[in-house]
């Protein structure tokens, strides 16, 4: 009898250290799932280089982000297939530039199933200026000017809206997002210093633009513009008056052109030689500079203007 009650309490203690046993392994096989799980890694797109380098100065190298267009020619001529739409509706986030930048982003946007994928106009909340003239791509034809970024304040708030929409998506992470936000705008306070010391320089100039393209930089940094007439290909004409007036002060070169497309230059060539008109060029997003190595082209272009004097 006493053989059996012993066999009997080993047993039910075998039962218990099992159950303790189980109980622990379960324990810790969930702790690690959390562990796992902790960060969620988000697949990103943009249209373009210009809002990859934009997100990634927000996420870093935290997420996948990637971009569907190398250059601007590209991005303008894009025909969106089925294959494309299901690819993009396979993402986390997708970033735009939106106000026409993309001439084809309305039909694509209004085809993605959001169900999964969450979508992004970086322009919102931005004023945009309107095309003094009539631009079109394809069936559609553009109002508003798409180049707001080139206006310092209005790139700072498409880089805000990305912040938001990645902060939305992923709040875990809120703090670090706001500290990269943070660090881009320092970075972006000395340009805009640099830029205000230039424009003080160039108080006494005066301008001459053709392409609408360059009208938020030219206004953001409260350039003096001539209004002059305009024919066919951006060749310029003057009044009457502004001849008289420049063959007077022929040699001062107070007076500059300010351009993107060469074609303005060579379209205007014999104007230029006639009055003695130095063209200073700027640069606009074209795919392969980033940002701040555009800032820092146009800084330096205007800074030649009064150097050279």
């Amino acid at each position: 009898m006493r053989k059996i009650l012993t066999l009997v309490m080993l047993s039910f203690i075998l039962f218990f250290t099992a159950c303790g046993d189980n109980k622990d392994y379960k324990d810790s096989t969930y702790t690690n799932k959390l562990e796992v799980r902790k960060d969620i890694q988000l697949n990103i797109e943009t249209t373009d280089k210009l809002l990859y380098n934009m997100v990634k100065s927000i996420v870093g190298d935290r997420h996948i982000v990637e971009y569907m267009f190398n250059n601007r020619e590209s991005e303008i001529s894009f025909k969106f297939t089925e294959d494309s739409i299901n690819n993009i509706s396979k993402k986390d986030l997708f970033f735009y530039v939106g106000a026409g930048f993309e001439p084809w982003i309305d039909n694509f946007v209004d085809k993605l199933d959001k169900n999964k994928v969450g979508v992004i106009n970086v322009s919102r909340g931005i004023g945009l200026l309107s095309y003094n003239k009539i631009v079109k791509y394809n069936d559609t034809t553009l109002k508003d000017n798409p180049y707001y970024f080139t206006n310092i304040d209005n790139y700072m708030t498409a880089l805000m809206n990305i912040r938001n929409a990645v902060q939305d998506k992923e709040p875990r992470n809120r703090d670090f997002y706001e500290k990269n936000f943070s660090e881009a705008l320092k970075v972006l306070e000395t340009y805009k210093e640099k830029l205000k010391s230039v424009d003080n320089e160039l108080s006494n100039y005066e301008f001459i633009i053709v392409e609408d393209e360059l009208n938020y930089f030219v206004k953001y940094n409260n350039l003096k513009l001539v209004d002059v007439g305009l024919g066919e290909n951006n060749i310029i004409t003057l009044s009457s008056s502004q001849r008289e007036n420049l063959q007077q002060k022929s040699n001062r070169n107070n007076l500059i052109i300010l351009y993107n497309d060469d074609s303005v230059v060579k379209n205007n060539e014999v104007l230029l030689k006639k009055y003695n008109i130095p063209a200073v060029k700027l640069q606009i997003y074209n795919g392969e500079l980033s940002y701040e190595e555009t800032l820092t082209h146009n800084i330096s272009a205007l800074e030649s203007i009064y150097k050279a004097q």
